[in-house]
């Protein structure tokens, strides 16, 4: 038998075939490997050029990986991001590509939301290859508003990555907090670069070295490789090579074995820039640790700089889950590097070294590994294209989402026509510190209330006046991201309140109406450039809302006097319109013509029409009432019900599509007849009897062409009353729980009664509000938005509180006896005491607190008839406290209440209740008087402080006491003012009254045990002088919080469809 031989030839090609294949299986076996199709958002401000070095490292990974857009193509890194974006071979040619409402419309939410770079391009990155030079004019650059609004309202069961530089300028600071809270971490504000050279006029940017040599006054003289580490504040550290560290002075060390779960590798150094950041709510996965000498550790505790920082955080939440990396972990040239191989990362990984200076290391041996694993784990949501559009009727041309059918407020669905019951809040816009006119600007200020109210169950939300372009933006967004949950709007057109010779009809008067119609009309449309003005919303509207508007109200609560003063002086009785026709008053010809305006113009230019309503209240209404009459008998002396606006005087125009109706403000508590009529008593519901609902079943029954809408019904808490209602529906001074039950009993017979919906008011609290028993004493009056008054129930209608942040300074007397101390703190709505006693206050004690508040030469001397001493400075009030009992005195001369305004010396321990009259004597058709209200003001509810309703509460030993500025006399605690008129006026006005300047309050305390005195502070045998000086303020801070009526509503909205 012969032997086979093996020609060397054939064992040469059989080994090159081998190799070959070997060679070409990766590469067939990333050809053949299934693709993922996820959506991506990638957001790089900094492109200056052609390079895209700033995502060029997630690109490559996106190929590598076969992950593909939802039209299931690969991811461009030219094209497939936000951001800025060059021309190549033109410096100066360029355009900018920022997440918008189309993108919100056109496309899915996204699985992964990646922000890589947010520092921007500069003037000079366009000019030449340039440094890092913030000398340079910024062209575009940083995370916007709207940036963060569409992220944040993208938000869901998805991933959020972010990386260094998002964080610093030129993102705006409020953007910044934003963005950290979303990742769960805190910035210190601290960054710092590696430089493989630190000689001056190679890398380093020409500012550092100014201001180093600024800072230490000396010379740049560093030539080696090092750390350059800056704080927002102008703080520079400088770590050189040889001095402060020797090699790898910089690596990332990752935590509890996460180098094994990312299959990356540990200690691995890095070069680039990076961010020093504490974990919030966030979980460290890695950190950064500083190797370093002694000198150099020294350099870094000089600045309480921490050796060891976090570099890779993770942050879980039910909505979404976020991962921060503290550096710059993205940035790779991918061009000349291939990836169509199934290896590629695994070979890159373990043939790239570690260099000094140098990325790429990091870059294949942790950032690759890592995002693997975080892709990996992202599930597609399976759908790549979304609908979002909202269903319009078109009919003869003209685009309908609501209309009246039938005196029913009907809503477009996609299965037709439906009825909708409008369930909602009336938004006012003032925060704490601003004016009504003052309305935010940030969309996300919005975009949180629109998750209050919608998570409250609510369907609607009503604006009196135009909004902010940032407010319908919002509003799109949060519609177009919770299409089960969608908020619709009404929108008020509001006229000026402001009336030449009090007439509706005069010809400028009504041309500027008829213009504020359209430019709110061009807004809800997405279509109106308002240029700047006074006193007015103005701006760049382009987010188009008429989808989403179900109704636009006409006018405002008209005066009693502009109503009869209009009818006097024109003999207009009928209006003839396409639209909206009448034939009444010249006030409701003037109401008629706008409504038909708003509609006339509407089809006109949108071809599309809104249900249109006037807005009126039961002062106006068309019901003579018998108790509001004055001694005389007649009506025309009295402010209620001496005119009336009459909807049952109207009529539709031929060309009216989408319908009428009346929206009213009406409360339970004003005007005086909701609690004076005889036949409103007869009313009950399952409560008994409701007298609201009375004038609510009478208002219905005399409004009988068109439906009706109670477009403000509300309950006020706090501690002050304006209004007494005999059901206990006052107008302020309840308990939240109580706001919520009677909310919630009002809704439940306006449905009853047969209107088409009914809207809170208010959303929130507004500080800019006032009523009438307040406002005098607000002075100056142009101040009262920096305090909140407690005692104005007009400033606490909201369902959401705005409170004043709890005070951070405390002033403390303290001595050895009875009374152990005396704490003393402030803020924008109240003064809080805290005594201490050495045993439990009893039913047998009584404490005194004199409370000096200006002037030490004038006020009471004398705290007590029981105490002999004399006080050292005269007081102008006296806290009378027992374990049932707590009230507020004041002396005779400084006793609002009795019209006097003025701090006198007396020595009669003589202090008087502060009790304000609330309902004025009314005299009834036949004669009857119905006596005038008054209410205890001295009186302090007692109760625990998480309630907005409560003043004081014992605790054992303790007592806590927090007083309203204004049962003070303190007209302005921002500037410490307080009154101090010896005037008298049979009326007051606003800033009517002359004030002055506190230089403080002294307090005198006294304990009684059983009748007998047991102690005084501060003082032993003789009482002594501490004052309490707060600082003033020119902004306020406050907190936001949901009162307790909101759970109450929540659960009954749910219950209505």
């Amino acid at each position: 038998m012969k032997r086979m031989s093996i020609k060397p030839k054939n064992v040469i090609s059989t080994l090159i075939i081998l190799f070959l294949i070997i060679l070409l299986m990766p590469l067939l076996t990333w050809l053949h490997k299934d693709t993922k199709s996820l959506n991506i958002w990638i957001i790089d401000k900094t492109v200056p050029n052609t390079d895209y070095r700033e995502h060029g490292g997630l690109f490559w990974l996106f190929n590598f990986l076969k992950i593909k857009n939802p039209n299931l193509n690969s991811y461009n890194l030219e094209k497939d991001y936000f951001g800025f974006v060059p021309k190549k071979n033109s410096s100066s040619n360029y355009h900018t590509k920022d997440i918008d409402l189309k993108t919100l419309e056109n496309q899915a939410n996204p699985e992964i939301i990646y922000l890589t770079d947010a520092y921007g391009v500069y003037d000079n990155d366009l000019k030449k290859e340039s440094k890092m030079d913030k000398r340079s004019a910024l062209i575009y650059g940083g995370v916007s508003k709207d940036d963060i609004l569409y992220i944040k309202s993208s938000l869901k069961n998805n991933v959020l990555i972010g990386e260094f530089n998002i964080l610093q300028s030129p993102t705006p600071e409020d953007i910044s907090v934003e963005l950290q809270n979303l990742f769960g971490i805190e910035w210190t504000k601290w960054y710092g670069r590696y430089y493989a050279s630190l000689q001056k006029d190679l890398e380093v940017p020409d500012f550092i070295v100014e201001l180093y040599e600024n800072m230490y006054k000396s010379k740049w003289s560093f030539k080696k490789a090092g750390f350059v580490i800056l704080s927002e504040s102008g703080q520079i550290v400088v770590l050189e090579k040889g001095k402060d560290f020797s090699s790898k002075a910089l690596k990332l060390e990752f935590v509890n074995n996460y180098d094994a779960y990312f299959n990356a590798q540990n200690d691995v150094g890095f070069y680039y820039w990076f961010e020093i950041v504490k974990p919030k709510s966030a979980k460290v996965l890695a950190n950064f640790k500083f190797n370093l000498t002694p000198t150099g550790k020294r350099k870094l505790e000089s600045f309480n700089l921490p050796l060891v920082f976090p570099a890779i955080l993770k942050h879980q939440t039910s909505q979404y889950t976020s991962y921060y990396f503290a550096g710059d972990f993205a940035d790779l040239k991918p061009k000349r590097v291939p990836y169509q191989y199934s290896i590629a990362d695994r070979l890159y990984k373990m043939f790239t070294f570690e260099k000094s200076g140098f990325q790429d290391a990091f870059y294949w041996k942790v950032y690759v590994p890592m995002m693997k694993r975080i892709i990996s784990d992202i599930k597609p949501n399976g759908t790549k294209t979304i609908a979002n559009f909202e269903p319009i009727k078109l009919e003869n041309g003209i685009s309908l989402k609501t209309r009246i059918q039938e005196n029913k407020f009907l809503i477009f669905t996609q299965n037709g026509w439906r009825e909708f019951f409008i369930k909602g809040v009336n938004m006012g816009l003032a925060q704490p510190g601003k004016y009504f006119t003052q309305m935010p600007d940030d969309p996300l200020t919005y975009l949180r209330w629109f998750e209050m109210i919608s998570q409250m169950n609510a369907n609607t939300v009503r604006l009196y006046t135009l909004a902010p372009p940032e407010f319908y933006k919002a509003l799109k967004v949060f519609n177009l991201k919770n299409p089960d949950k969608k908020l619709y709007l009404i929108q008020e057109i509001w006229p000026d309140e402001d009336v030449p010779d009090q007439n509706y009809l005069n010809a400028e008067y009504d041309k500027a109406f008829k213009k504020e119609i359209e430019n709110v009309i061009d807004a809800i449309h997405g279509k109106a450039q308002i240029p700047k003005r006074t006193g007015r919303a103005y701006g760049s509207y382009t987010a188009d809302v008429s989808m989403y508007t179900i109704a636009i109200l006409i006018g405002r609560e008209l005066e009693p006097d502009e109503v009869i003063s209009t009818n006097t002086k024109n003999k207009t009785e009928t209006y003839d319109g396409e639209y909206i026709k009448v034939r009444g008053s010249p006030t409701e010809v003037w109401l008629a013509s706008a409504c038909d305006y708003a509609l006339e113009y509407e089809t006109r230019k949108y071809n599309m029409q809104h249900p249109v309503a006037i807005v009126s209240w039961p002062t106006l209404d068309p019901i003579s009432h018998p108790s509001e009459f004055n001694e005389y008998g007649k009506k025309e002396l009295e402010y209620n019900d001496k005119a009336e606006i009459n909807i049952n005087h109207f009529d539709l125009g031929k060309n009216n599509l989408a319908g009428f109706f009346g929206a009213y403000h009406i409360y339970p508590n004003y005007p005086d007849f909701m609690n004076n009529e005889d036949k409103y008593k007869k009313y009950t519901d399952e409560e008994g009897r409701f007298m609201y609902g009375g004038y609510l079943r009478e208002l219905m029954e005399n409004h009988t062409k068109f439906p009706a809408l109670v477009a403000e019904f509300g309950l006020a808490t706090g501690m002050g009353i304006a209004h007494q209602n005999p059901d206990g529906y006052n107008h302020g001074g309840l308990d939240e729980e109580s706001q919520g039950k009677g909310i919630v009993r009002m809704m439940k017979a306006i449905k009853r009664e047969g209107y088409i919906g009914g809207l809170i008011f208010e959303w929130m609290d507004e500080w800019a509000k006032k009523t009438w028993i307040t406002e005098p004493f607000m002075i100056p009056y142009e101040r009262h938005v920096l305090w909140h008054n407690r005692l104005d129930p007009e400033q606490n209608y909201g369902i959401l509180a705005n409170e004043a942040s709890l005070p951070k300074d405390r002033f403390v007397i303290s001595e050895a006896g009875k009374i152990k101390s005396l704490e003393i703190s402030s803020n924008a709505e109240y003064l809080y005491l805290k005594i201490e006693l050495d045993k439990e206050f009893s039913k047998t004690d009584e404490l005194l607190i004199g409370i000096d508040t200006y002037d030490r030469k004038r006020g009471e001397f004398k705290l007590s008839e029981k105490l002999n001493l004399l006080l050292p400075s005269g007081v102008e009030f006296l806290l009378k406290i027992t374990l049932d009992e707590s009230k507020i005195l004041a002396i005779p001369s400084y006793n609002i209440s009795k019209g006097r305004y003025s701090s006198e010396i007396s020595f009669s321990a003589k202090f008087e209740n502060i009790i304000m009259q609330i309902n004025k004597e009314r005299v009834t058709q036949d004669g009857r008087k119905i006596p005038a209200i008054y209410h205890k003001f001295s009186i302090l509810p007692k109760g625990k402080f998480g309630d907005s309703k409560y003043a004081w509460y014992v605790e054992k030993n303790r007592i806590y006491i927090r007083i309203p500025w204004m049962l003070l006399n303190v007209s302005d605690p921002s500037s410490r003012t307080v009154l101090d008129d010896k005037r008298t006026f049979k009326q007051l006005s606003r800033d009517i009254l002359r004030t002055t300047k506190t230089d403080g309050f002294v307090f005198y305390c006294a304990l009684f045990e059983e009748g007998k005195l047991g102690d005084i502070l501060p003082g032993n045998s003789n009482f002594e002088v501490k004052k309490y000086i707060w600082q003033t303020w020119e902004n306020v801070e406050y907190v936001e919080r949901l009162k307790e009526s909101y759970k109450y509503i929540q659960e009954f909205f749910a219950t209505i469809e």
